[in-house]
């Protein structure tokens, strides 16, 4: 007896080619919808009226996306206060970024790079909107195998006012020391470091050209930073800016409460 030969409608067959095509179509990645990344709305204040912090962002960001669970939060000083004033030897060179900016998820830090007079020195300077501090870091390298020729002394404290202590590494050849300072911020100082930062978040400028001159002490750089949450993910946004006047407008009113420093 001869098999009949099935014939299937035109419409079944391209609804199966369709519903083979959509199992070999790149799903989503996290962070975006329908391929575009998107950006969760902020929880958590300070505001700057009704506007949250970082509320347009346009220009050059850097984005990423990942699980709440597999992201690294640092160790900061203000989680032992019982350090202030003190040195800390450690077994192991400095960090490339100190545990205390790199703690900082929301608000700015401003980075100074230190070349020729200033070989050796690095400092960061950082507001932390999450916890409502601003941190101070102040290194210097010793090794003279390279440029960094000039000795470092040991800090010494006299006072211990706020939390400021110091980190040392040194194993002969090199020496590394940072004094690290964290002072409060009020919500007024961080309501008005938003303003100032919000029209630099939306700005589609670019950098300006570096106009540093070749025998300047140092290059300095300044990010703003924006952590959100939402749906087991955490978005971070970066992104380098140019220190407008409003943004060091607030920026120095706040430093001019900054804890003096230990004699170096």
């Amino acid at each position: 007896m001869a098999m009949g030969i099935r014939i299937l409608p035109a419409a079944l067959v391209v609804l199966s080619a369709a519903t083979l095509l959509a199992g070999c179509q790149e799903p989503s990645r996290p962070g975006e919808v329908h391929g575009r990344y998107v950006q969760p709305a902020a929880t958590e204040g300070p505001y700057c009226e009704h506007h949250p912090y970082g509320e347009v962002k346009s220009g050059d960001i850097q984005r990423s996306v990942v699980a709440v669970a597999s992201e690294p939060v640092a160790i900061a000083s203000d989680d032992h206060p019982a350090d202030a004033g003190k040195l800390l030897i450690l077994d192991h060179p400095l960090e490339s970024l100190p545990p205390e900016i790199a703690r900082i998820r929301r608000g700015v830090v401003k980075r100074f790079t230190g070349k020729f007079v200033k070989d050796g020195v690095m400092t960061w300077s950082g507001l932390d909107l999450e916890r409502l501090v601003a941190v101070s870091v102040e290194r210097r390298v010793f090794d003279f195998r390279e440029h960094y020729s000039r000795p470092v002394p040991d800090p010494r404290f006299t006072t211990v006012e706020q939390l400021s202590f110091a980190r040392k590494w040194t194993n002969g050849q090199r020496t590394e020391v940072e004094v690290v300072a964290v002072f409060p911020v009020t919500l007024v100082e961080a309501q008005l470091f938003v303003c100032a930062a919000n029209p630099a978040w939306a700005s589609k400028e670019p950098l300006g050209g570096d106009d540093t001159d070749e025998m300047s002490a140092g290059v300095t750089d300044v990010f703003l930073l924006d952590r959100r949450q939402a749906s087991g993910l955490v978005y971070s946004f970066n992104k380098p800016v140019d220190m407008t006047e409003g943004l060091s407008a607030v920026l120095g009113s706040i430093w001019q409460h900054a804890p003096r420093g230990p004699a170096w």
